[in-house]
């Protein structure tokens, strides 16, 4: 069995090959080439531990995360855990993944292939709410699908800005990384906005004129208590792109909404509709794409990883 550390998928990622990668997974999840329960979720405290299975062509996952949503204040991340690879066709255990590092890597994935489907080509300027771990994933994935020259960073731990910025620099050095104050000079500078938060209060203004013809990438709520997307947003969109139907269920920032009458379930689309061309996105206004994730993204990513690990001899292998 092979493991692959964190270290590992850091020098075997290749974002392009990998956001390819997740459109695959959208488009299985929207033909319905997969098998994947709900996944089964443990809170205790503010916390949440997470089992998600899914299984799809000759390959089966299961990954055991946890989420403690308090770590940065310790600096630490959010997301900790495992992911197991197995033959779909025997059972047998090929890798042990390190779960937070593949997850990062997929969110940020995914995060990009929305992108490449509800901006247009031209964007040049990116705002992100949320100087984490996965924050910086999200960036450097964004920046391989758009011309990105300026992103703007806001976060509420404001001193843990400028390590972000000078971790970042080396990796984007023809790019500018600038720190903002608030939620209104953000939107006021981005054509693309990425709020990677765990709140449970919008971080964006609640201000229609600021968010007109926007383009927004929300992943941080994905408990039904936790919002990090206005109302006046849900009134200038002609629809709410998902990575996963569930997402209503998950979601406070689709929850709420739809509650309050700003948002129908019927303007709620997976993504793979918008690939495979059953609705179009107009990207000259005002988009959204909302994640909450989902295993067969997983799946998808460790089977990715597995066979170039394979390929390259990289990882290490153990036996039981």
């Amino acid at each position: 069995m092979l493991i692959i550390n964190e270290s590992s998928l850091a020098q075997l990622t290749d974002w392009t090959s990998l956001i390819d990668q997740m459109i695959k997974a959208m488009i299985a999840y929207e033909d319905g080439d997969f098998v994947m329960p709900e996944r089964i979720s443990m809170g205790f405290s503010n916390n949440s531990l997470l089992l998600m299975p899914a299984q799809s062509g000759k390959y089966f996952s299961t990954k055991l995360v946890s989420q403690f949503p308090d770590n940065p204040s310790k600096n630490e991340p959010v997301i900790k855990g495992i992911v197991v690879l197995n033959n779909g066709e025997n059972g047998e255990p090929l890798a042990v993944i390190n779960g937070a590092k593949l997850t990062a890597i997929r969110t940020a994935a995914v995060s990009a292939a929305g992108i490449r489907f509800t901006t247009p080509e031209n964007v040049t300027s990116l705002g992100l709410i949320g100087a984490g771990v996965q924050g910086m994933h999200q960036i450097l994935a964004a920046c391989i699908v758009r011309p990105i020259e300026r992103i703007y960073i806001l976060d509420k731990y404001t001193e843990r800005t400028q390590a972000f910025i000078a971790c970042l620099s080396s990796s984007l050095p023809d790019v500018q990384l600038l720190k903002v104050n608030t939620g209104e000079e953000l939107l006021e500078h981005s054509e693309v906005i990425i709020t990677a938060t765990n709140s449970n209060k919008p971080v964006l203004p609640d201000n229609a004129g600021l968010l007109r013809d926007k383009h927004i990438i929300a992943i941080g709520s994905y408990k039904p208590q936790m919002r990090e997307l206005p109302d006046a947003l849900f009134t200038l969109i002609d629809h709410c792109f998902v990575d996963v139907r569930f997402a209503l269920e998950e979601s406070g920032d689709l929850i709420h909404p739809i509650e309050m009458g700003l948002l129908k379930q019927k303007q709620v689309i997976p993504i793979g509709s918008l690939i495979r061309g059953k609705v179009t996105a107009d990207t000259n206004r005002t988009t959204l794409f909302k994640l909450v994730g989902m295993a067969l993204f997983d799946l998808y990513t460790a089977q990715w990883f597995y066979e170039k690990a394979i390929r390259l001899n990289a990882g290490e292998n153990v036996y039981f």
